[in-house]
């Protein structure tokens, strides 16, 4: 129990930074969308290694499922997050988790993201 408490006050923080980091760069270039406004999102808050973001966007755009996320438009917002959630636990050297990453990530940020 404790450890579920403990990953999911971890994501919800991860989330939040990511969601604090789409706001400014948003309103710093409102017409940014999309894998560069991703991409500038993750190097505004500095939880990925720069070296590292464009993997984590490849590994994010190829995880996406039709089938699973009932979505055509192809990488958005929440797979980015997902990702960064999951590579940040990992690093920290968890190898598995008790919930639901992906459900945590996008009950907190909105589809349209």
């Amino acid at each position: 129990m404790f450890l579920a408490i403990r990953e999911t006050r971890f994501a919800k923080r991860v989330v939040r930074q990511l969601l604090k980091s789409h706001s400014v760069i948003s309103a710093k270039n409102p017409g940014l969308s999309g894998e560069p406004l991703y991409r500038e999102v993750l190097l505004h808050n500095n939880l990925v290694d720069p070296s590292d973001i464009d993997k984590i966007l490849w590994q994010a755009e190829d995880s996406i499922d039709e089938w699973t996320t009932h979505s055509k438009k192809g990488l958005g917002f929440r797979q980015v997050a997902h990702f960064v959630v999951l590579s940040q636990y990992r690093a920290a050297g968890n190898l598995g988790t008790v919930v639901s990453f992906k459900e945590i990530v996008y009950s907190q940020i909105s589809a349209d993201l």
